[in-house]
C-alpha cells in the first residue's frame, strides 16, 4: 500500500509522462481505494489546466519567470469555477481534511522550537488628508493605528490605474524603493493591496510636507528683500551633498533616478534630507518602459516643471540633453540633474525655466526639447552676480552639454562642492582677518590724523599768536617770535612725523609766513626755525584760503603730495597730511590769518604696514583714484605704482572704489578677496581708502 507521499510522487511523475507501467499500476490502485487521494488528483489536474491556459500571458515583468499577477488571478478563478462546477470534488476535499490529517506525512512539522518560515500582518490606516499628486500616484498624510505613526501613502490615481503599464512602473517603483537602504532615500514600511478596492498601494515614512524647492524660495526670497544669510546657503549646499549621495548610493546599485528636481527632494525639520518619487528610476538593464510622446504637444510655463513619463522621460525644467533627445540614458543624466538642483539653490531658477521677459504663451515641448539638446546652460553669474565663480565652475561641469565633461560620479560632484565649502571656511576666516586688518589700519590712521587736528587747534590757541597780533614794537615781536618757535620746536621733537608748523598772515589773497618751524630734510632730528629773511610770502594756496574760510576752532584737513604749495601734485613720492586752523584777532574779531601743520603720512603708513598681514596686498590710495602707498608679502613697499590711477591699473578694484565713494567700508560678499575701508578727512569731502586683498 502507497502512502500518500509516494502516491503525491508517482502523481507528478505521472503529470510530466515519467511513469513506468509498474508505477502506473500502483497509483491507479492506490486512487481506487482513496477518495482523498481521488480528490487531490482532480484538483491537481485542474490546477496544471489552468497553467497551461494562462501561462501564454506576456504582461510578466521582464527578466521575471512564473507567473504574472493577472495571470495567477485567472488561474486562481480557474480553479473556483472547477469546484463549483464539481461539486463532489469541493465536498471531497473538505470532507476528506479530518482524514488526510491522519495520514502519515514525512515532512516536518512545527513544534515549540521550530516557527513558520513565513509571518503574514495587516496595518491598518486611516487617510487624514492629500499631500500631493503627480503622474503616477498620489500621496497621502496617513495614520498606521497599530504604531500610532503618521506614514505617507502612496497609490495610484484613476488615470495610472488603466494603464497595465503603469502597474508595472508603480511595483517597481516600490521596490526600487524598498530595496535602496540608504539614510537619504525614504525608508518604505509595507506594500499591499486596498481591501475593498483591490488597488495597490505603499506605506513610507512621513517626512512633512516641505522640500527642497520651497526652502530654496525661501531662501531667495529673503535674498531679494535684502536679508540673504549665507548660513541659509550652507544649509541648502549641505542637504544638496545629502542628495548627492543618495544618488551615488543608487548608482552603485545599478538604479537611475532620471527624475531629479527640487520638488522631489524632502526636507523634514531636522536637517534630515529625503530623495523621493523613484517612479521613472531605471534599473541597469532595464527598458524603458515608456509611450510615444508627440512632439506637438503645448505645454504652460507651469507643466514645464511636471514629470514627463513617455519617450522623453523627466521634468523639461530640469532635463539632460540626453533626455530631451530620447536616448538611453545612463547615470550622467542624474548628474546632469544634480547640477540642474545646485543652479537652482543658487540662482532660484530652474536652468531651463523660459526667462520673464519672453513670451508667456504655451511652448512646444518639442521645441523646448530641442533647445535643451543643442543649447549650453545659461550661466548662474547671468542671472545672479554675486554667486561665487568657483562655485558657479562647479556647477556648469556638471550641467556640461556633453557627458563626458561632467563629473563622473555622483561623489566627485559631492565632493568638489564639499570642497569648496571647507575652502570657504577658511576664506571666511582669512577674509574676517583681512577685514580686521583693514579696520586695524584705518583706526590707527585715523588716531594719527585726530592727533595732528588737537596739536594744530592747541597751537592756534597760544597765547604768543594773540600777543604777536597785538605787538607794537620790533622788541616785543622778537620775543613773542622767540617765545613761539620755542613751543613749535618742542612739539615737532615730540612728534617725529611732523615735518613743520607754520603761522602766516593773510590778506586777501596774499600771504606772510610769521613763524615757521621745520625739520631737516636730511637730517631728521635736526629742528630747525627759518629766518625771517627767508619766510615765505605770496599768493595764498587753495588750501590756506580754505582754511581761512573755516569758524574759529574749526580745522581743515587735506591730503597731498609734495609741498604744501603744491598740494594738487600727486605726482612726487611724500605724501603729506595737512592740517590747518583759522586765526582770529581777539580784539577785532576778524580774520588774522593761520596755523598750519605739515605731517609725513608716508612715514605714519610704512610704520604700520611694517609687520606681517594676512593680506597679500595692501594698496593705500586718496579718492581721486590715485595710489599713495602699495605693500605687498613678497616685496614690502612698491613704488612702482604710486601716484598712477587704480582704475586702469587694478580694474579688479573699480567696484571697491566705487562703493567706498560714498560707503565707510567695502565688503567682498561674493568672493571675499577685497576689503575697503575709507578714513573721512575733516571738515573735507576727499579722504584715504585702504584696499586689501589676499590670493
Amino acid at each position: 500500500m502507497l502512502n500518500d507521499k509516494k502516491a503525491t510522487e508517482l502523481f507528478s511523475k505521472s503529470m510530466d509522462g515519467e511513469l513506468s507501467e509498474t508505477e502506473s499500476a500502483q497509483l491507479e490502485s492506490h486512487l481506487s481505494n482513496s477518495e482523498a487521494a481521488k480528490a487531490f488528483a482532480e484538483l491537481a489536474k485542474t490546477i496544471d489546466k489552468s497553467v497551461a491556459e494562462n501561462s501564454g500571458a506576456t504582461d510578466s515583468r521582464p527578466g521575471e519567470s512564473g507567473l504574472s499577477q493577472d495571470a495567477k488571478k485567472r488561474m486562481s478563478d480557474s480553479i473556483l469555477r472547477a469546484m463549483e462546477q464539481d461539486s463532489n470534488l469541493a465536498a471531497t476535499l473538505l470532507d476528506s481534511k479530518d482524514a488526510t490529517s491522519e495520514q502519515h506525512f514525512d515532512l516536518p512539522n512545527p513544534t515549540e522550537n521550530q516557527l513558520p518560515d513565513i509571518r503574514e500582518a495587516s496595518s491598518p490606516y486611516t487617510i487624514v488628508r492629500k499631500l500631493g499628486e503627480g503622474g503616477l500616484g498620489n500621496v497621502w498624510l496617513a495614520r498606521d493605528e497599530k504604531l500610532n505613526r503618521n506614514v505617507a501613502i502612496k497609490e495610484m490615481n484613476r488615470h495610472a490605474l488603466e494603464s497595465p503599464k503603469a502597474w508595472q512602473r508603480f511595483e517597481r517603483e516600490a521596490e526600487i524603493t524598498g530595496q535602496l537602504e540608504h539614510p537619504n532615500v525614504v525608508s518604505l514600511y509595507q506594500y499591499g493591496t486596498d481591501r475593498n478596492t483591490g488597488e495597490p498601494f505603499y506605506s513610507m515614512r512621513f517626512v512633512g510636507k516641505r522640500t527642497l524647492a520651497d526652502a530654496i524660495t525661501e531662501y531667495h526670497d529673503r535674498c531679494q528683500a535684502g536679508k540673504c544669510d549665507p548660513l541659509i546657503l550652507h544649509r541648502l549646499l549641505t542637504a544638496f551633498l545629502g542628495v548627492c549621495q543618495a544618488i551615488a548610493y543608487a548608482h552603485s546599485r545599478g538604479v537611475i533616478h532620471r527624475d531629479l528636481k527640487p520638488e522631489n527632494i524632502g526636507l523634514d525639520n531636522f536637517g534630515q534630507v529625503m530623495v523621493l518619487d523613484w517612479g521613472l528610476a531605471k534599473v541597469a538593464d532595464d527598458s524603458d518602459l515608456s509611450s510615444e510622446l508627440s512632439g506637438d504637444v503645448e505645454l504652460s510655463g507651469e507643466a514645464l516643471a511636471e514629470t514627463l513619463a513617455g519617450e522623453v522621460i523627466g521634468t523639461p525644467l530640469f532635463m539632460s540633453p540626453e533626455q530631451a533627445a530620447g536616448e538611453s540614458v545612463s547615470h550622467q543624466a542624474d548628474i546632469y540633474g544634480l547640477g540642474a538642483i545646485l543652479f537652482a539653490i543658487l540662482t532660484g531658477y530652474a536652468p531651463h525655466e523660459p526667462q520673464k521677459s519672453k513670451t508667456t504663451a504655451p511652448l512646444k515641448i518639442k521645441d523646448v526639447l530641442k533647445e535643451i539638446q543643442s543649447s549650453e546652460s545659461p550661466r548662474p553669474r547671468d542671472l545672479r552676480s554675486d554667486i561665487p565663480m568657483e562655485l558657479e565652475a562647479i556647477c556648469m561641469k556638471a550641467m556640461a552639454l556633453k557627458k563626458f565633461a561632467r563629473h563622473e560620479t555622483a561623489s566627485e560632484l559631492a565632493n568638489d562642492v564639499e570642497r569648496w565649502m571647507v575652502n570657504q571656511g577658511q576664506r571666511q576666516s582669512e577674509y574676517e582677518t583681512i577685514r580686521m586688518e583693514g579696520r586695524e589700519l584705518r583706526t590707527n590712521t585715523q588716531a594719527s590724523v585726530r592727533d595732528l587736528e588737537t596739536n594744530v587747534r592747541f597751537m592756534a590757541d597760544l597765547p604768543p599768536i594773540q600777543e604777536l597780533i597785538r605787538a607794537n614794537s620790533p622788541e616785543d615781536t622778537i620775543a613773542w617770535r622767540d617765545r613761539l618757535i620755542t613751543i613749535f620746536s618742542g612739539l615737532l621733537r615730540a612728534k617725529s612725523d611732523y615735518r613743520s608748523i607754520v603761522y602766516s598772515r593773510i590778506k586777501g589773497k596774499e600771504f606772510t609766513e610769521l613763524v615757521r618751524v621745520e625739520r631737516h630734510s636730511t637730517v631728521h632730528s635736526n629742528i630747525r626755525s627759518i629766518p625771517r629773511s627767508r619766510l615765505r610770502a605770496g599768493t595764498a594756496s587753495e588750501f590756506i584760503e580754505r582754511v581761512g574760510q573755516n569758524d574759529p576752532d574749526e580745522v581743515y584737513t587735506s591730503l597731498a603730495c609734495g609741498a604744501l604749495h603744491d598740494a594738487a601734485n600727486c605726482e612726487q613720492r611724500d605724501v603729506t597730511l595737512f592740517a590747518g586752523v583759522p586765526v582770529f584777532d581777539a580784539q577785532e574779531e576778524d580774520l588774522y590769518g593761520v596755523v598750519i601743520i605739515e605731517c609725513d603720512l608716508d612715514h605714519i603708513l610704512k610704520q604700520q604696514l611694517n609687520r606681517r598681514f594676512v593680506a597679500t596686498d595692501i594698496i593705500v590710495a586718496c579718492d581721486t583714484y590715485q595710489t599713495i602707498l602699495h605693500s605687498n608679502g613678497k616685496e614690502g613697499i612698491v613704488d612702482d605704482s604710486v601716484g598712477k590711477p587704480l582704475h586702469t591699473t587694478r580694474p579688479e578694484l573699480t567696484e571697491a572704489i566705487a562703493h567706498l565713494q560714498e560707503k565707510m567700508e567695502y565688503i567682498d560678499k561674493t568672493n571675499q578677496q577685497i576689503y575697503g575701508a575709507r578714513l573721512w578727512l575733516n571738515a573735507n569731502p576727499h579722504g584715504i581708502m585702504f584696499l586689501l586683498s589676499h590670493d
